[in-house]
């Protein structure tokens, strides 16, 4: 008798409330890193009426018999702030300067609790109103300065929980832990400078509108995990194609490189003895030729199933961007993990440009996908016409840099380099093959081209990692392009033993491997990289012992970027990766077609803008905003660009990029934006015209969904 079938495994899922939970958690503390604003700028010791604050303060923090610090203040100090300051005697028998109209700040008003922590707080309100006029005088004081009131205030209110207890004394401690809590939260969250108003509520706004669109994106996720799912025999490993084994190599190569080369920098080798080991690992034309041969596969099969543009977008960039969000993890976790390592502002700027090189690399590939279909219709009319273009492109680019002194047209060099690279990829994949003579005189021409530049400057040229290249290059565009020729030549003339190395079974099982996970391997690669720069960086500490491994901090910072990979790899990447679910009909009508070619230019548009919004973004010490032509690229716009752009892309795949909702929610995600323009802090026409045009076409969009729609002409009505 055979033995009864076993149930569908049924998973047990978070509820609803709890994944909500996490997320509104997750946003919260996005928002939080996010919107810390630049430390202020070291301008050297203070003098004048900023040194007599800065005295004030230092009365203020050693309290004694007398309020010495009334006697310490600027003569201006009232006139400019308009505090009237006073005398208060404390409960320890201190007589402190106080702000009299001052108190214990909390978000429901000042609260001075039953215990009375009233003097303390008054003090401290008027060592914070020295702060503010420092920085209105135009020298903020250093962070020690808020960090000495912070502790003096955190002193006297458990200090008060001896002197007036009122039975309940723990109480006491936990309620003045719990306000210390608070001070320390805000006064990080402001980077320890002056303590100044932050416009919250574009801010929450914008976290928000974070929170729907993460939200709203994870409902068809949730809903497939929470699935029966059937016992299946164990699939077959998926194929992986040549061209990811080379995109995806070269990509871990590059990064693996750039990061030995900082290392060994900050090790103290001569950055001249590092050449080699740039020419060996910048595989940028490599990268974008295989990316090439994507693109055209992408594009030919989306014209065999009969898709067209719109369609093509959103099946080649989808899957691109959802790893992308990982780098909104990156960019804000990172820095604070080296500043709980004390790591210095110059060095984390490094480490930051390192981590950050493959969202640079994503964001020029996004905009290869767009120029792909049109650039293979003129590859057919005119091949070596286009090829030739384009490398004049990166020439006059190289040129026009060198004449007027500015790096933009080498950004332009860049990704005429990287549609060069496509270009080639395009005859390759229409089956031609130069002789093995053409070849090698490519090869041995960019060799030559190389060590001509090594002698006209002096030296080889260090090919990655170079500070001022172009950031998705990290090295000249014609360093790169005279490379590139070596490179390709060489990938010819090596293409048998190549080819039979990429079907080596560990070579296959490691690439599988980094194409189901990049994510969480790329965040464990961070948390390792980062105990590499303490190794290097901090040897004084090291010397003590490996105790430091285990300090508070340390576990801290490696935590910030080790859990998050484990939790990645744990919900998103650990099951093998099943076919793709296939993607939805659109629904017939010329409504239908006008919004979702929208929906497709709008999400590949504002997908595009969030990446380079989060690869120009600086994070730690330094100001969070860049500015692109107007357009105003904090972190927070930019997540909400790249969840707009992922979810807008995302409806076309499930056929919704006609519905209401999908506009209504496009509208929504424009608010953070002219907030921020009706708060004053608007960063350019450009930015708010932007944004007020696509909400005013998402809500004209999201009305005429609601008009019915007109009967094809062959059919009676």
């Amino acid at each position: 008798m055979p033995a009864p079938a076993e149930p569908p495994r049924v998973r047990r899922p978070w509820s609803t409330s709890g994944w909500l939970l996490l997320v509104l958690l997750v946003v919260f503390a996005f928002g939080l890193i996010a919107s810390r604003p630049p430390s202020p700028p070291d301008q050297g010791p203070p003098t004048g009426d900023v040194l007599a604050a800065q005295n004030a303060i230092d009365a203020l923090v050693h309290p004694g018999p007398h309020p010495d610090a009334l006697a310490r203040l600027p003569k201006d100090f009232t006139a400019l702030s308009g505090v009237t300051p006073g005398a208060m005697p404390a409960r320890d028998g201190t007589v402190r300067a106080v702000h009299a109209d001052g108190g214990c700040s909390t978000p429901w008003g000042d609260d001075n609790t039953k215990w009375d922590y009233a003097v303390p707080c008054k003090a401290h309100d008027l060592g914070y109103d020295l702060l503010r006029y420092a920085d209105r005088k135009g020298h903020p004081l250093g962070p020690e300065a808020r960090e000495a009131l912070d502790d003096r205030l955190s002193h006297d209110m458990h200090h008060t929980c001896d002197l007036n207890p009122l039975n309940s004394a723990l109480t006491c401690r936990v309620v003045a832990s719990f306000y210390s809590a608070g001070l320390v939260v805000n006064s990080w969250h402001q980077r320890w400078g002056p303590p100044v108003g932050d416009p919250i509520g574009p801010m929450v706004a914008g976290v928000l509108v974070i929170g729907c669109l993460l939200v709203f994106r994870l409902r068809g996720w949730l809903r497939t995990r929470r699935e029966p799912r059937s016992p299946s025999p164990a699939a077959a490993p998926a194929e992986v194609g040549r061209w990811a084994l080379l995109g995806a190599g070269g990509v871990v190569v590059l990064l693996l490189g750039e990061s030995v080369t900082a290392l060994a920098h900050w090790a103290g080798a001569a950055e001249p003895a590092l050449w080699p080991l740039t020419w060996l690992t910048q595989l940028a034309p490599l990268i974008f030729f295989a990316g090439g041969h994507a693109n055209a596969a992408g594009w030919r099969a989306e014209l065999e199933a009969g898709g067209g543009y719109r369609h093509y977008l959103a099946e080649r960039a989808s899957p691109l961007l959802r790893p992308a969000l990982i780098f909104a993890v990156v960019a804000l976790l990172t820095p604070l993990a080296l500043e709980l390592l004390g790591i210095p502002a110059g060095t984390t700027a490094t480490v930051m440009r390192i981590a950050l090189h493959p969202l640079w690399l994503l964001g020029v590939y996004l905009l290869t996908i767009i120029c792909a279909p049109p650039l293979l219709a003129l590859h057919r009319r005119a091949p070596v016409s286009a090829a030739a273009g384009l490398l004049a492109l990166v020439v006059a680019g190289e040129v026009a840099a060198d004449a007027a002194g500015s790096p933009l047209p080498r950004y332009a060099a860049t990704f005429a380099l990287a549609l060069l690279a496509q270009q080639l990829a395009f005859a390759h994949a229409d089956g031609v093959r130069p002789s093995r003579r053409l070849l090698a005189t490519a090869a041995a021409t960019g060799v030559a081209g190389l060590a001509v530049a090594s002698v006209l400057k002096g030296g080889p040229p260090v090919l990655l990692g170079s500070p001022g290249a172009p950031a998705a290059l990290s090295a000249p565009p014609w360093g790169v392009l005279l490379l590139g020729l070596v490179q390709l030549g060489l990938l010819g003339l090596l293409a048998v033993p190549l080819g039979r190395l990429g079907r080596r079974p560990g070579v296959l099982t490691a690439s599988r491997f980094v194409l189901r996970a990049p994510m969480s391997l790329y965040l464990a690669f961070l948390a390792a990289m980062l105990l590499l720069v303490a190794v290097v960086y901090l040897p004084g500490r090291i010397a003590d012992g490996l105790s430091w491994l285990i300090r508070p901090r340390t576990l801290v910072a490696i935590g910030l970027l080790a859990v998050p990979a484990t939790l990645v790899f744990w919900w998103f990447e650990r099951h093998t990766h099943g076919a793709r679910q296939p993607r939805a009909a659109d629904h017939p009508g010329r409504r239908t077609a006008v919004l979702t070619r929208a929906a497709a230019g709008l999400g590949i548009g504002y997908a595009t803008l969030g990446v380079f919004g989060f690869a120009l973004t600086r994070f730690g010490g330094v100001a969070a905003d860049a500015d692109l032509l107007g357009l105003r690229l904090d972190p927070i716009q930019s997540l909400v660009h790249l969840l707009l752009g992922v979810f807008l892309l995302h409806t076309i795949r499930i056929g919704a990029g006609a519905a209401t909702g999908t506009w209504l929610t496009t509208a929504l995600a424009c608010a953070p934006s002219l907030l921020f323009a009706a708060d004053g802090s608007t960063p350019g026409f450009l930015g708010v015209t932007l944004h007020a045009v696509t909400a005013g076409f998402a809500l004209l969009a999201a009305a005429g969904t609601l008009l019915p729609a007109r009967p094809p002409a062959n059919v009676p009505a």
